[in-house]
């Protein structure tokens, strides 16, 4: 039998706690992570400060009026992989957040508290340059300084209450020496704003007090409250497409569930007012599934790797939301930032449950497209009419005259003779429009097809295909590019007339589906013009 030995093998500090800062934590993300043990402490108000002194030094502070600790709570805090909190439920899930958040951005962590009004405040700190050095795992403990203590009483008012404090703060900003400089001024400005969208999304549950399914929280940012911003604009929505509760049965035997809900917000014309519109953020962006634990959002927006997102589901918001009994189902991750679906769970959302609401979605995004389209449409192609008026006597056009208006039906002499056709029949008192007219659809889809206009031989384009709104549109003040959009299709619609026969027709028709189709499909990923106002 061999001989067995089993000896201690200590990690290098150094090593390890340099290593522990990169564990993939984005700003937001880590102070959010310190936000959640302060809920779980059952604060009221959490303070959070982003200050820079005149020498360009970086210095964050979050503070709360929860239950605060005593000497031994204060050291089991600031151990890595601390004793499990009693309520299961807690934000607080790994024991490793408040560590690993703060140290992926400061070199200095420092933790004050103070468990009752009738007891001294206590601070133990993490130094990774002091760690380091004496290669030892050596918590400080001391008594705050005084600033510190004025930090804590502004938010616990000399009772119960936490504070932590981030100094030697290195990976934030790191590319903005010049304390005074505009570039940094601009770059904290971006950073604050980002940081208070994040808590307005994130606890937007907590934060709401008209939200009754968690407590109320109020977040202070660097002296601000931070409003709540609900995804799915309630206030607009009010009802959900689709809801369905989920039932889980776990490997103990436990019996769960989770929920998922989806709302199709209303396109921005829809908005019963301005401020609704602007404050629901519709975009590209702001799609996509919404995972909220314990009524806290860790993942998302996004569709969970299920779909790309395209400006055409732009509307489609939906939340999946489940407790802690999940946890392990879900593999929620260490920062609290993702979850994984098993595959069976993963294919059932993307082909069954969320198939209809995307549909839907779809169906009113491009109405809504088709409608912004046509509106803007009625002017857009008058100089490009003109333009080919001016020209029609010196090019190659078919004779097309009308012989039944209300049949559409037309008689043509081209290069095959003389041919009697059907297609639209137009007569319109806009100005300009005499070769090129717009519809809101086309049969098969198509973008474009010959008409008479006017009397003339023209183009009618479809503003409801999605190569309008993304070529047509985000032109429309540069009118060489419109009109040699317009002047392709023209041309299009007259090479048709000059040569179209019986026994041809059924292939130019061919001819513009199968454009058509292949152009949805190339203009897919292309930018959405933005509406004015927006």
């Amino acid at each position: 039998m061999t001989d067995l030995e089993t000896i201690d093998v200590p990690p290098d500090v150094a090593r390890v706690s340099e290593g522990l800062r990169d564990t993939g934590y984005e700003f937001n993300t880590a102070i959010a992570d310190i936000i959640d043990n302060s809920i779980a402490a059952g604060s009221t108000l959490v303070d959070v400060r982003v200050g820079i002194d005149y020498m360009g030094n970086i210095a964050i502070s979050i503070g709360d009026n929860g239950c605060g600790m005593d000497r031994d709570g204060l050291i089991n805090a600031m151990k890595y992989g601390s004793k499990r909190r009693d309520d299961p439920a807690s934000l607080g899930k790994f024991g490793l957040g408040l560590k690993t958040a703060s140290t992926a951005f400061c070199k200095r962590l420092s933790l004050i508290s103070r468990a009752d009004g009738s007891s001294d405040p206590i601070r133990a700190t993490w130094d990774l340059d002091f760690m380091g050095q004496s290669n030892s795992w050596g918590l400080e403990i001391a008594s705050p300084e005084i600033h510190e203590i004025d930090l804590l009483n502004e938010v616990a008012d000399g009772k119960s209450g936490t504070l932590v404090l981030w100094e030697k703060v290195d990976r934030l900003l790191p590319d903005y020496k010049k304390s005074d400089g505009q570039p940094l001024k601009r770059a904290t400005k971006r950073l604050l704003n980002s940081l208070k969208n994040h808590i307005s999304m994130v606890y937007q549950r907590f934060l709401d007090p008209t939200d009754d399914r968690t407590r109320t929280l109020e977040i202070e940012l660097n002296g601000e409250s931070v409003p709540s911003w609900d995804p799915f604009c309630l206030i607009e929505t009010q009802l959900p497409v689709l809801e369905q509760d989920v039932p889980v049965q776990l490997p103990s035997g436990i019996k769960t569930s989770f929920l998922v809900r989806a709302y199709i917000l209303p396109r921005k014309e829809e908005f019963s007012s301005d401020e609704n519109r602007v404050a629901a953020k519709v975009s590209n962006e702001r799609q996509g599934v919404y995972v909220y634990r314990e009524n806290r959002l860790i993942h998302g927006p996004d569709w969970l790797g299920m779909y790309k997102q395209e400006p055409h589901f732009s509307l489609l918001r939906v939340e999946l939301s489940f407790n802690h009994q999940l946890d392990d189902a879900f593999q929620v991750d260490i920062k609290k930032s993702r979850i994984l679906l098993n595959e069976h769970l993963y294919e059932w959302l993307r082909d069954k449950l969320l198939a209809a609401p995307r549909r839907e979605a779809e169906s009113r995004y491009r109405k809504g497209a088709a409608a912004t389209a046509k509106g803007a449409a009625v002017l857009l192609h008058s100089n490009s009419g003109n333009a080919i008026h001016q020209k029609s006597a010196v090019m190659k056009t078919a004779k097309v005259t009308a012989v039944n208006a209300d049949n559409d039906e037309v008689t043509v002499q081209n290069n095959s003779g003389e041919t009697v056709a059907k297609l639209r029949i137009i007569t319109s008192e806009i100005p300009g429009e005499m070769h090129i007219s717009t519809a809101s659809t086309l049969d098969n889809g198509v973008l474009w097809e010959a008409a008479l206009i006017n009397g003339n031989s023209g183009v009618l384009l479809n503003t409801g295909h999605p190569y309008y709104p993304k070529a047509y549109l985000p032109n429309k003040e540069n009118s060489v590019v419109i009109q040699a959009l317009d002047f392709l299709l023209w041309s299009l619609a007259q090479a048709e007339f000059n040569n179209v026969n019986d026994e041809n027709r059924d292939a130019f028709e061919e001819f513009r589906i199968e454009v058509s189709r292949n152009l949805k499909k190339l203009v897919a990923d292309l930018p959405d013009p933005i509406n004015e106002g927006d």
